[in-house]
């Protein structure tokens, strides 16, 4: 097999769909609220600071600011976690509509594995794969990060998916494979 040529793509099942919102979206997309909800706040914070007229105005802003960081640190996660729950569970109810489930795929290139939804589009190098692990079911691709996603590629497809190509490319281009 020629890897300068490899490409795959996968359309996923709603099992793949479930099991990747269970072990890879939710994390990858709290992190996203989490960077947001911070930069929204720096924002407040700052063109807050512009507004000061006089001395007094900047220990009020002071005041003001370090109460709106206070308040916000409590109820951060409680608010990406509330979040992050709503966006799921609608998710959840979502993927009754055949249109929605068709968003969901898999890209794999002699570089890059891609994997887009509705949620956001998620790039990852081959070099990121710390272990690949295959059951009867499911291919298993462990990536290095803080909180080490999983990315989860279902078997059961009679080789319609070109999985065979996929494992060989992983086992000689990437790491082995461990079976279970």
């Amino acid at each position: 097999m020629n890897t300068a040529n490899f490409s795959l793509e996968f359309k996923l099942d709603i099992n793949e769909i479930r099991k990747l919102n269970k072990m890879y979206f939710k994390d990858l997309y709290k992190k996203r609220i989490m960077l947001f909800l911070a930069i929204l706040l720096f924002a407040v914070v700052f063109f807050d600071f512009f507004n000061l007229r006089n001395d007094n105005d900047f220990i009020q802003w002071i005041v003001g600011s370090l109460i709106l960081v206070i308040l916000f640190l409590l109820f951060y996660y409680s608010l990406v976690d509330a979040i992050c729950n709503m966006t799921f569970s609608l998710i959840k109810k979502l993927l009754k509509f055949d249109r929605f489930v068709k968003k969901y795929q898999f890209s794999f290139t002699n570089s890059f594995i891609c994997v887009r939804s509705p949620i956001g589009v998620f790039t990852h190098e081959w070099g990121c794969i710390e272990k690949v692990i295959m059951t009867k079911d499911f291919l298993f691709l462990y990536v290095k990060d803080k909180n080490g996603y999983i990315i989860s590629i279902s078997n059961n497809y009679n080789d319609t998916r070109k999985m065979n190509e996929l494992i060989s490319f992983v086992n000689k281009n990437v790491t082995p494979i461990t079976k279970i």
